[in-house]
This record gives structure tokens, sequence and C-alpha cells, in this order.
């Protein structure tokens, strides 16, 4: 039985009319080349089926062309969402993302990223579950390979970060309610207890809007949300804004309002923050706060890029925009 003979780089080269070197080039993505020839050079290699040798290119440059990303959960819509799109940027620029989820536990995370290191990854991509205790790995993470904080952030280490202004969401939202309700009705915060630096940061843009507003503190998630429903209505507030800290958390506010009786809007708009895609396809559709996502991994990809030599103390804070949806009409 015969086996046909692998296809190589030089076979790669001949067939796209160029050198072995640029061969490898258009296929690492990792230096800035001629747009056609890199082209050229990517079709000669499907056509001819040939596969990078990733582990032949990890023994030469000690490393392989993969970013790790460590999330602090996985059931928290948003951060599928960051991830899905992280992957698509660094696919389309000759990287591949491996993800691992913290499960909400820093001791988690810190096995995770010591994974990944081991794993001879290009960079690190670190959401941190929280801004203090996360702060080892970090440090760790650092000295290994080059490290990018990408939402959440532990201000305390040196480390380039990525991520949405909160303070800036948080004034398009409180525009938001002050327009739609003129009146001035009851409004009411329904956040995360302060561990993230998002969480913290949100809570401190509601203060600074509506400084005598009540706020409720629990995490970042659905159930949090529905519960949130009972301690409103046990403060006898009957109607009103709620403004969440993040869509996940307002999905569970609008089936807490709606199982109760209330009506929404009529009775409470309800405000969330991120921008997730299931967001726009509830009942009501929710109003909300969208994070950039895509320019914010396009701003991650030049980050590992440079290698993130001379970036560390990078901070890239992008601007939100402002989501209408029938929970809180404008």
């Amino acid at each position: 039985m015969s086996h046909r003979k692998p296809i190589t780089m030089k076979d790669v080269a001949a067939h796209a009319g160029v050198s072995a070197a640029t061969v490898s080039r258009a296929l690492s993505g990792g230096r800035a080349m001629n747009p056609e020839v890199q082209r050229r050079v990517q079709e000669s290699a499907r056509e001819l089926g040939y596969q990078v040798n990733l582990l032949g290119r990890a023994l030469r440059q000690q490393r392989l062309n993969i970013v790790g990303l460590m999330v602090p959960d996985l059931e928290n819509p948003f951060f599928a969402a960051l991830a899905e799109q992280l992957a698509r940027t660094l696919r389309g620029n000759g990287f591949e993302l491996l993800v691992s989820s913290a499960a909400g536990s820093v001791e988690i995370e810190a096995h995770g990223v010591q994974s990944f290191l081991g794993q001879q990854i290009h960079a690190l991509v670190i959401i941190p579950c929280d801004e203090l205790a996360s702060a080892d790995t970090l440090r760790l993470a650092r000295e290994r390979v080059p490290v990018v904080q990408y939402d959440r952030r532990v201000a305390a280490v040196d480390v380039p970060f990525v991520g949405c202004d909160n303070r800036a969401g948080m004034e398009l939202l409180a525009n938001h309610v002050r327009t739609a309700d003129p009146a001035g009705d009851q409004v009411v915060f329904v956040g995360a207890d302060a561990t993230s630096s998002s969480g913290r940061e949100r809570l401190e843009g509601f203060r600074r809007e509506f400084p005598n507003a009540p706020a409720l503190a629990g995490s970042f998630d659905v159930e949090w949300g529905y519960r949130a429903v009972g301690e409103i209505v046990a403060m006898g507030i009957e109607s009103g804004t709620i403004v969440a800290a993040a869509d996940v958390i307002a999905l569970g506010v609008l089936t807490g309002l709606i199982g109760a009786g209330f009506r929404v809007p009529q009775d409470f708009r309800v405000v969330g923050f991120d921008g997730i895609g299931i967001s726009q396809f509830v009942m009501p559709t929710l109003t909300t706060i969208r994070q950039p996502v895509e320019r914010m991994s396009d701003a991650i990809l030049e980050l590992i890029r440079e290698g993130v030599g001379g970036s560390e103390s990078a901070a890239i804070t992008l601007q939100p925009e402002f989501v209408s949806g029938a929970s809180s009409p404008s």
C-alpha cells in the first residue's frame, strides 16, 4: 500500500512562486508582509493540503502560536461572547485561542494559568476573578509570557489592560434614566460584590449619579437578579427603574418581576450593562450599555503582536454605546 508523501513548506513555496522563508512568514502571522503575497501563499497551502507543523514551530520558537484565555466562569454569557469574539480576531491573524474557566475560584484560576504556562503558549489573556486575590497569579504569569488583562483588572500588578470605560457607561445609563423618567421615580441598583474591578466601578458610577438611591449587592448571575426582586419588593418599592450591573443580572430581574406579576416597563423599567446577544431576544428586549467587544479584541491582538514589550503600564479603555430596548424605552 503506497503512502502519499507529506506536503512540505518547499512544495508550497514552489507552488506559490516564493521562497520557503516567505511561506514561513505568511503562515505564521507573526510579522507584517505584502497582503497579496500572503494571500497567494495561503491559497497554495490550502490547495496542496499543507498542514503547519505546530510542534516543530514550538521547538524552534520555544512557544506555540496559541493564546490562552482565562475567564472567571463560562456560565456568564458575556464571558462566552468575549471568548468567541477574541477567538475570531486571533484566528484571522495566525493565532488560536484556548479557553479555561476559573469557575469563580481564585485557586482554580491559579491552577489553570499554571497549566497554560506549561503548554508553551504565546501569550495569556486573563479576566481576573478578584482585583486583589488574583494578583499573585498575574505576577507569576507575566514572568513567563506576555499577559493582557481583559474587562477586569488588578491595578496593583503592572500588566496592560483592555476594557470598557465603565464610568462612561454608567453616565450613558444615568442620562437615559433621567430622560426616560423625568418625574424621577425610585431608582434601584442591583449589582455584585465589589471583588472585581468592573463590579466596583459600576457601583461607584451608580452612586456618583444617584447618591441617595438604594444599591443591592450579590453576584454576576441570573439567580441573584431573580432573588433581588424579592428584596426590592420587601423594601416597599413597587415601581421605578432597576439598574442592573450586568445583563445577566438584568435577565434574572426581568424574570423575577414578571413572575411576581409586575409589568415591564409599565411598573418597572429595567436597564442592563454589557450588551450580550441574548438581551435583544428576550421579552421585553433589554435596554443596555453595549461593550465594544470587537474593538477590545483588536486592541488585545495589537498588544500580543507587540509582545507587550514596553507596554506593561498600558490601560486601554474604550467607549461603550447605549442600546435601546423595550424594557426601558427612551
